[in-house]
Protein backbone atom coordinates (compact mmCIF):
# COMPACT_ATOMS: atom_id res chain seq x y z
CA UNK A 1 0.00 0.00 0.00
CA UNK A 2 2.92 2.27 0.61
CA UNK A 3 4.43 2.00 -3.01
CA UNK A 4 0.65 2.51 -4.23
CA UNK A 5 0.48 5.61 -2.16
CA UNK A 6 4.10 6.64 -3.42
CA UNK A 7 2.47 6.15 -6.99
CA UNK A 8 -0.25 8.37 -6.75
CA UNK A 9 2.38 11.28 -4.91
CA UNK A 10 4.95 10.69 -7.90
CA UNK A 11 1.81 11.37 -10.77
CA UNK A 12 1.17 14.48 -8.93
CA UNK A 13 4.79 15.62 -9.27
CA UNK A 14 4.12 14.74 -12.70
CA UNK A 15 0.86 17.27 -13.13
CA UNK A 16 2.86 19.87 -11.22
CA UNK A 17 5.75 18.88 -13.19
CA UNK A 18 3.29 19.72 -16.61
CA UNK A 19 2.12 22.81 -14.94
CA UNK A 20 6.06 24.33 -14.78
CA UNK A 21 6.27 23.55 -18.58
CA UNK A 22 5.96 27.71 -19.15
CA UNK A 23 9.26 28.37 -17.30
CA UNK A 24 11.65 27.02 -19.84
CA UNK A 25 12.40 24.55 -22.75
CA UNK A 26 10.69 20.90 -21.70
CA UNK A 27 9.98 18.32 -24.59
CA UNK A 28 6.37 16.27 -24.09
CA UNK A 29 7.12 12.68 -24.63
CA UNK A 30 3.75 10.50 -26.28
CA UNK A 31 4.43 6.71 -26.70
CA UNK A 32 2.13 3.57 -27.48
CA UNK A 33 4.17 0.41 -27.45
CA UNK A 34 2.76 -3.73 -27.89
CA UNK A 35 4.41 -6.56 -27.83
CA UNK A 36 3.57 -10.72 -27.61
CA UNK A 37 4.73 -13.33 -25.62
CA UNK A 38 3.80 -14.13 -22.27
CA UNK A 39 6.60 -15.62 -20.32
CA UNK A 40 7.96 -12.28 -18.63
CA UNK A 41 4.77 -10.55 -18.78
CA UNK A 42 2.10 -12.88 -16.79
CA UNK A 43 -1.01 -12.81 -18.61
CA UNK A 44 -1.69 -11.88 -22.39
CA UNK A 45 -4.55 -10.07 -22.66
CA UNK A 46 -4.54 -6.87 -24.91
CA UNK A 47 -4.60 -4.80 -22.35
CA UNK A 48 -1.56 -6.35 -20.55
CA UNK A 49 0.43 -6.18 -23.69
CA UNK A 50 -0.14 -2.79 -24.79
CA UNK A 51 1.79 0.15 -22.90
CA UNK A 52 0.50 3.95 -23.67
CA UNK A 53 2.52 6.71 -21.51
CA UNK A 54 2.56 9.85 -21.97
CA UNK A 55 5.36 12.46 -20.04
CA UNK A 56 7.43 15.17 -19.76
CA UNK A 57 11.30 15.91 -20.38
CA UNK A 58 14.45 18.54 -20.05
CA UNK A 59 12.95 20.23 -17.38
CA UNK A 60 15.74 22.24 -16.35
CA UNK A 61 16.28 22.43 -12.99
CA UNK A 62 19.79 23.44 -12.15
CA UNK A 63 20.53 25.84 -15.18
CA UNK A 64 24.05 27.46 -15.52
CA UNK A 65 27.85 26.86 -15.43
CA UNK A 66 29.39 24.48 -13.79
CA UNK A 67 26.35 22.62 -12.75
CA UNK A 68 23.19 21.66 -14.84
CA UNK A 69 19.74 19.35 -14.17
CA UNK A 70 17.13 18.45 -15.58
CA UNK A 71 13.62 16.67 -14.73
CA UNK A 72 11.82 13.97 -16.56
CA UNK A 73 8.61 12.04 -15.38
CA UNK A 74 5.88 9.89 -16.83
CA UNK A 75 2.67 8.10 -16.19
CA UNK A 76 1.49 5.16 -17.45
CA UNK A 77 -1.29 1.91 -17.50
CA UNK A 78 1.89 0.07 -16.09
CA UNK A 79 3.74 2.60 -13.73
CA UNK A 80 4.91 6.19 -12.89
CA UNK A 81 8.44 7.08 -13.38
CA UNK A 82 10.67 9.82 -12.34
CA UNK A 83 14.12 10.89 -13.83
CA UNK A 84 16.75 13.49 -12.91
CA UNK A 85 19.67 14.08 -14.77
CA UNK A 86 22.85 16.07 -13.36
CA UNK A 87 25.73 17.33 -14.96
CA UNK A 88 29.20 18.69 -13.40
CA UNK A 89 31.70 20.29 -15.42
CA UNK A 90 35.30 21.73 -14.31
CA UNK A 91 37.56 22.09 -17.52
CA UNK A 92 40.28 21.50 -17.36
CA UNK A 93 39.78 18.87 -14.71
CA UNK A 94 37.09 16.78 -16.16
CA UNK A 95 33.44 16.09 -16.02
CA UNK A 96 31.04 14.26 -14.08
CA UNK A 97 27.41 13.39 -14.92
CA UNK A 98 24.58 11.23 -13.40
CA UNK A 99 21.43 9.92 -14.12
CA UNK A 100 18.37 8.15 -11.59
CA UNK A 101 15.35 6.73 -12.47
CA UNK A 102 12.64 5.71 -10.01
CA UNK A 103 9.53 3.87 -11.17
CA UNK A 104 6.70 2.78 -9.39
CA UNK A 105 4.45 0.45 -10.49
CA UNK A 106 0.61 0.19 -10.28
CA UNK A 107 0.93 -3.10 -8.63
CA UNK A 108 3.76 -1.61 -6.16
CA UNK A 109 6.74 -2.87 -7.86
CA UNK A 110 9.63 -0.76 -7.96
CA UNK A 111 12.46 0.37 -9.58
CA UNK A 112 15.43 2.39 -8.67
CA UNK A 113 18.90 2.67 -10.66
CA UNK A 114 21.60 5.25 -10.78
CA UNK A 115 24.36 5.66 -12.88
CA UNK A 116 26.94 8.11 -13.04
CA UNK A 117 30.15 8.51 -15.43
CA UNK A 118 33.14 10.64 -14.77
CA UNK A 119 36.66 12.19 -16.88
CA UNK A 120 39.58 13.32 -15.34
CA UNK A 121 42.56 13.38 -17.94
CA UNK A 122 43.09 9.87 -19.14
CA UNK A 123 40.64 8.47 -16.93
CA UNK A 124 36.89 7.39 -17.28
CA UNK A 125 34.67 5.56 -14.97
CA UNK A 126 31.25 4.51 -15.34
CA UNK A 127 29.25 3.36 -12.56
CA UNK A 128 25.66 2.03 -12.18
CA UNK A 129 23.69 0.03 -9.70
CA UNK A 130 20.03 -0.73 -9.71
CA UNK A 131 17.18 -2.18 -7.13
CA UNK A 132 13.67 -3.29 -7.91
CA UNK A 133 11.39 -5.48 -6.76
CA UNK A 134 9.68 -6.51 -9.87
CA UNK A 135 10.93 -7.01 -13.42
CA UNK A 136 11.66 -4.61 -16.15
CA UNK A 137 9.36 -5.70 -18.68
CA UNK A 138 6.63 -4.96 -15.53
CA UNK A 139 7.57 -0.93 -16.74
CA UNK A 140 8.54 -1.09 -20.25
CA UNK A 141 7.03 -4.73 -22.03
CA UNK A 142 9.89 -4.20 -24.49
CA UNK A 143 12.63 -4.07 -22.56
CA UNK A 144 14.07 -7.14 -22.91
CA UNK A 145 14.86 -7.21 -25.90
CA UNK A 146 17.16 -3.98 -25.76
CA UNK A 147 21.11 -4.41 -27.29
CA UNK A 148 22.17 -3.67 -24.36
CA UNK A 149 21.85 -6.99 -21.87
CA UNK A 150 19.10 -5.99 -18.98
CA UNK A 151 18.55 -8.32 -15.99
CA UNK A 152 15.27 -9.67 -16.41
CA UNK A 153 14.99 -11.39 -12.68
CA UNK A 154 11.56 -10.30 -10.52
CA UNK A 155 13.61 -8.73 -7.62
CA UNK A 156 17.51 -8.38 -6.97
CA UNK A 157 20.03 -5.72 -6.80
CA UNK A 158 22.81 -5.08 -9.24
CA UNK A 159 26.03 -3.19 -10.35
CA UNK A 160 28.49 -2.30 -12.93
CA UNK A 161 31.42 -0.59 -12.72
CA UNK A 162 34.10 -0.28 -15.97
CA UNK A 163 37.26 2.54 -16.05
CA UNK A 164 38.92 3.33 -18.97
CA UNK A 165 42.66 4.74 -19.21
CA UNK A 166 44.09 6.30 -22.16
CA UNK A 167 47.25 5.03 -22.45
CA UNK A 168 48.60 7.39 -25.75
CA UNK A 169 46.45 8.69 -27.95
CA UNK A 170 45.28 4.96 -29.97
CA UNK A 171 45.53 3.32 -27.14
CA UNK A 172 42.74 2.57 -24.14
CA UNK A 173 43.07 0.30 -21.66
CA UNK A 174 39.94 -1.04 -20.16
CA UNK A 175 38.86 -2.97 -16.97
CA UNK A 176 35.28 -4.23 -15.34
CA UNK A 177 32.60 -6.25 -14.05
CA UNK A 178 29.10 -6.93 -13.77
CA UNK A 179 27.55 -7.65 -10.75
CA UNK A 180 24.14 -9.12 -9.56
CA UNK A 181 22.66 -12.31 -11.23
CA UNK A 182 26.24 -13.25 -13.40
CA UNK A 183 29.00 -11.76 -11.01
CA UNK A 184 31.66 -11.41 -13.77
CA UNK A 185 34.64 -9.67 -14.17
CA UNK A 186 36.43 -8.24 -17.76
CA UNK A 187 39.75 -6.93 -18.87
CA UNK A 188 40.76 -5.51 -22.61
CA UNK A 189 42.23 -3.15 -24.53
CA UNK A 190 41.56 -1.06 -27.46
CA UNK A 191 43.40 0.75 -30.62
CA UNK A 192 42.15 3.00 -33.27
CA UNK A 193 43.39 3.90 -36.34
CA UNK A 194 42.64 6.90 -38.54
CA UNK A 195 41.63 5.98 -42.14
CA UNK A 196 42.83 9.17 -44.58
CA UNK A 197 42.95 9.36 -48.57
CA UNK A 198 45.37 11.61 -50.74
CA UNK A 199 43.48 14.42 -51.54
CA UNK A 200 43.85 15.59 -55.16
CA UNK A 201 47.04 18.51 -55.81
CA UNK A 202 46.24 21.85 -56.57
CA UNK A 203 47.92 24.32 -58.66
CA UNK A 204 50.86 26.11 -57.39
CA UNK A 205 51.50 23.15 -54.50
CA UNK A 206 55.16 22.03 -54.49
CA UNK A 207 55.47 18.59 -56.31
CA UNK A 208 58.66 18.04 -53.14
CA UNK A 209 56.36 18.17 -50.10
CA UNK A 210 54.14 14.65 -49.02
CA UNK A 211 50.74 15.17 -50.94
CA UNK A 212 47.90 16.58 -48.38
CA UNK A 213 45.33 14.18 -46.81
CA UNK A 214 42.57 14.34 -45.07
CA UNK A 215 40.79 11.76 -42.48
CA UNK A 216 37.78 9.49 -43.76
CA UNK A 217 37.04 7.64 -40.72
CA UNK A 218 38.04 5.27 -37.81
CA UNK A 219 38.88 1.92 -37.43
CA UNK A 220 38.77 0.35 -33.33
CA UNK A 221 40.05 -2.74 -32.49
CA UNK A 222 39.27 -4.61 -28.83
CA UNK A 223 40.62 -7.23 -27.76
CA UNK A 224 40.09 -8.87 -24.02
CA UNK A 225 38.73 -11.88 -21.53
CA UNK A 226 35.76 -12.31 -19.83
CA UNK A 227 35.70 -14.76 -16.22
CA UNK A 228 33.40 -15.31 -13.98
CA UNK A 229 29.85 -17.26 -12.63
CA UNK A 230 29.24 -19.61 -15.76
CA UNK A 231 31.56 -18.19 -18.51
CA UNK A 232 35.76 -17.81 -19.61
CA UNK A 233 36.50 -16.90 -22.56
CA UNK A 234 38.26 -14.52 -24.79
CA UNK A 235 36.49 -10.93 -26.76
CA UNK A 236 37.47 -9.23 -30.01
CA UNK A 237 35.89 -6.85 -31.61
CA UNK A 238 35.82 -3.90 -34.24
CA UNK A 239 34.32 -1.20 -35.25
CA UNK A 240 34.10 1.40 -38.40
CA UNK A 241 33.17 5.03 -38.00
CA UNK A 242 33.20 7.20 -41.10
CA UNK A 243 32.90 11.39 -40.30
CA UNK A 244 29.80 11.18 -41.65
CA UNK A 245 28.13 9.32 -38.35
CA UNK A 246 27.90 6.49 -40.27
CA UNK A 247 29.54 3.23 -37.29
CA UNK A 248 29.44 -0.53 -38.10
CA UNK A 249 30.11 -2.99 -34.61
CA UNK A 250 31.01 -6.30 -34.27
CA UNK A 251 32.10 -7.98 -31.52
CA UNK A 252 32.91 -11.90 -30.30
CA UNK A 253 33.12 -13.70 -27.20
CA UNK A 254 34.23 -17.49 -27.58
CA UNK A 255 35.04 -19.75 -24.50
CA UNK A 256 32.91 -21.97 -21.81
CA UNK A 257 29.83 -21.32 -20.29
CA UNK A 258 26.30 -21.97 -20.56
CA UNK A 259 25.28 -22.99 -24.07
CA UNK A 260 22.08 -22.64 -26.07
CA UNK A 261 20.80 -25.93 -25.32
CA UNK A 262 21.45 -24.57 -21.33
CA UNK A 263 23.73 -26.74 -20.16
CA UNK A 264 27.67 -25.83 -19.62
CA UNK A 265 29.81 -26.38 -22.33
CA UNK A 266 32.16 -24.10 -25.25
CA UNK A 267 30.03 -21.24 -26.09
CA UNK A 268 30.03 -18.42 -28.09
CA UNK A 269 28.64 -14.75 -28.45
CA UNK A 270 28.08 -12.19 -31.08
CA UNK A 271 26.92 -8.26 -31.55
CA UNK A 272 26.49 -6.62 -33.87
CA UNK A 273 25.16 -3.21 -34.92
CA UNK A 274 24.97 0.10 -37.23
CA UNK A 275 24.38 3.20 -36.90
CA UNK A 276 23.52 5.49 -40.32
CA UNK A 277 22.25 9.45 -39.71
CA UNK A 278 19.94 10.99 -42.42
CA UNK A 279 19.46 7.89 -44.47
CA UNK A 280 15.47 8.17 -43.91
CA UNK A 281 16.22 11.91 -43.98
CA UNK A 282 17.74 15.59 -43.21
CA UNK A 283 18.04 15.13 -39.33
CA UNK A 284 17.00 11.31 -38.64
CA UNK A 285 18.73 8.50 -37.27
CA UNK A 286 18.89 4.70 -37.79
CA UNK A 287 19.68 1.91 -35.73
CA UNK A 288 19.97 -1.71 -36.27
CA UNK A 289 21.65 -4.16 -34.08
CA UNK A 290 21.92 -8.15 -33.20
CA UNK A 291 22.58 -9.69 -30.11
CA UNK A 292 23.17 -13.50 -29.73
CA UNK A 293 24.61 -14.30 -26.27
CA UNK A 294 23.71 -17.54 -24.87
CA UNK A 295 25.97 -17.68 -21.90
CA UNK A 296 23.91 -15.21 -19.81
CA UNK A 297 21.53 -16.67 -17.59
CA UNK A 298 19.50 -13.72 -16.83
CA UNK A 299 18.58 -12.06 -19.79
CA UNK A 300 17.44 -12.67 -23.30
CA UNK A 301 19.61 -14.61 -25.31
CA UNK A 302 18.94 -13.21 -28.44
CA UNK A 303 18.02 -9.60 -29.12
CA UNK A 304 17.45 -8.19 -32.35
CA UNK A 305 15.98 -4.40 -33.24
CA UNK A 306 15.42 -1.68 -35.40
CA UNK A 307 15.42 2.11 -33.67
CA UNK A 308 14.28 5.13 -35.89
CA UNK A 309 14.33 8.83 -35.02
CA UNK A 310 12.91 11.10 -37.60
CA UNK A 311 11.79 14.80 -37.47
CA UNK A 312 8.11 15.46 -38.21
CA UNK A 313 6.77 18.79 -37.75
CA UNK A 314 8.20 20.81 -34.62
CA UNK A 315 8.84 17.59 -32.69
CA UNK A 316 10.58 14.15 -33.95
CA UNK A 317 9.10 10.57 -34.52
CA UNK A 318 10.56 7.78 -32.80
CA UNK A 319 10.13 3.98 -34.23
CA UNK A 320 11.47 1.05 -32.72
CA UNK A 321 10.49 -2.97 -33.72
CA UNK A 322 12.48 -5.75 -31.13
CA UNK A 323 12.10 -9.14 -30.75
CA UNK A 324 14.31 -12.14 -29.55
CA UNK A 325 14.47 -15.39 -26.98
CA UNK A 326 13.79 -15.47 -23.62
CA UNK A 327 15.16 -17.10 -21.17
CA UNK A 328 12.52 -19.54 -20.82
CA UNK A 329 13.02 -20.18 -24.76
CA UNK A 330 10.02 -18.41 -25.95
CA UNK A 331 10.37 -16.14 -28.58
CA UNK A 332 8.13 -12.61 -28.48
CA UNK A 333 8.74 -9.13 -30.64
CA UNK A 334 6.99 -5.79 -29.44
CA UNK A 335 6.87 -2.37 -31.26
CA UNK A 336 6.90 1.25 -30.02
CA UNK A 337 5.62 4.56 -32.03
CA UNK A 338 6.18 8.07 -30.08
CA UNK A 339 6.54 11.07 -30.53
CA UNK A 340 8.65 14.21 -29.07
CA UNK A 341 7.29 17.44 -29.05
CA UNK A 342 9.51 20.24 -27.66
CA UNK A 343 7.13 23.61 -26.05
CA UNK A 344 9.01 26.91 -25.82
CA UNK A 345 12.49 27.46 -24.69
CA UNK A 346 14.87 29.62 -22.68
CA UNK A 347 15.94 31.34 -25.94
CA UNK A 348 11.81 31.40 -27.52
CA UNK A 349 11.00 34.91 -28.19
CA UNK A 350 8.63 36.04 -24.72
CA UNK A 351 5.12 36.98 -25.24
CA UNK A 352 3.93 39.95 -22.88
CA UNK A 353 0.88 40.38 -24.04
CA UNK A 354 -1.45 41.56 -20.77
Amino acid sequence: MKQIRAGKRMTVALGAALLGTAAGAVDVDFGVSYRTGTDVLGAGSLWQQTTARVGVSNVSVLGGTPVAGTLSAGVSNRAVDVGYALGLSLPPLGAVSSRTDLAVTWQGGLRLSSRATGTAGPVALNAGASFFTTSATAVDPLAAWTFAPTDLRNRGVAADLAARYRVNRTLVAVLGGEFGAQNQGFVGIESRRDLTRVLAPSEGDDPTLEPATERTGTLTFRAGARAGRDILGVTGGLTYATEAGLSLGLDALAGRGQTDSGSTGLTYGLTASVTAPDLLGEGSNLRLYSAYEPWRTASAPLRVGAEAILPLGPGELSLDVRGGRNPSGTAGFGARVGYRLPLGGSDAPQDNTP
